[in-house]
C-alpha cells in the first residue's frame, strides 16, 4: 500500500521557517512505495529523486493512502531528475499565486500530483496531510457501505 510519510523531526532552520510559514507541524512529505523505498522532491537533494529513509526514528508521521490511484508510482517517478521548486514554494504558499511548473516541484506538490489531486501545487506538507485524512475518512465511510442498499447506507432502512 502507499503511504505518505510526514516530516516532524526538528531539522534545520528550513525546516522551521516552513513550519512558520504554513502553520503546520510538518516540513515534508515522502511518498512510500509498498516496498519501503521513498519518492518525492527534496531541496536537500536538489529535486524529484528515490531515497532510503528510515522512518523508524520518530521524526516522521506515516499515514495509509488506501485511495492511491493504481498508477501514483508511475505518475510521481515520470519527474526523476526534475529540479527542486524553490520559486514555486514560495509562490504558492507564501503569496498564494498557486501557479505550478511542470518541470520543477516541490515535495507536497509532487505527492498530490502523483495521487491524482487537484491543483497540486496549493498543498504545503499540513495542507496534505489534512486532505489526505478526509479522504482516508470517505475511504472508509464508502468501504463500510459498500453492498448495502442506498437506504441502508444512509440510515432509512
Amino acid at each position: 500500500m502507499i503511504r505518505l510519510a510526514f516530516y516532524i523531526g526538528a531539522g534545520r532552520v528550513d525546516d522551521r521557517v516552513i513550519r512558520w510559514v504554513t502553520r503546520s507541524p510538518f516540513s515534508h512529505v515522502e511518498l512510500v512505495a509498498p516496498d519501503g523505498r521513498a519518492i518525492s522532491s527534496s531541496g536537500r537533494d536538489g529535486g524529484v529523486r528515490w531515497a532510503d529513509i528510515d522512518f523508524r526514528s520518530g521524526r516522521w508521521t506515516l499515514v495509509a493512502v488506501p485511495w492511491a490511484p493504481a498508477d501514483t508510482l508511475e505518475r510521481i517517478a515520470e519527474h526523476l531528475g526534475a529540479r527542486y521548486d524553490f520559486a514555486g514554494l514560495l509562490g504558492a504558499q507564501v503569496v498564494n499565486l498557486r501557479r505550478g511548473d511542470p518541470r520543477r516541484w516541490f515535495c507536497s506538490e509532487i505527492c498530490a500530483h502523483a495521487l491524482g489531486m487537484a491543483s497540486p501545487s496549493r498543498y504545503a506538507p499540513g495542507d496534505l496531510y489534512t486532505a489526505t485524512m478526509e479522504r482516508n475518512a470517505i475511504f472508509e465511510l464508502d468501504r463500510s457501505r459498500a453492498g448495502k442498499p442506498p437506504e441502508e447506507s444512509r440510515g432509512l432502512g
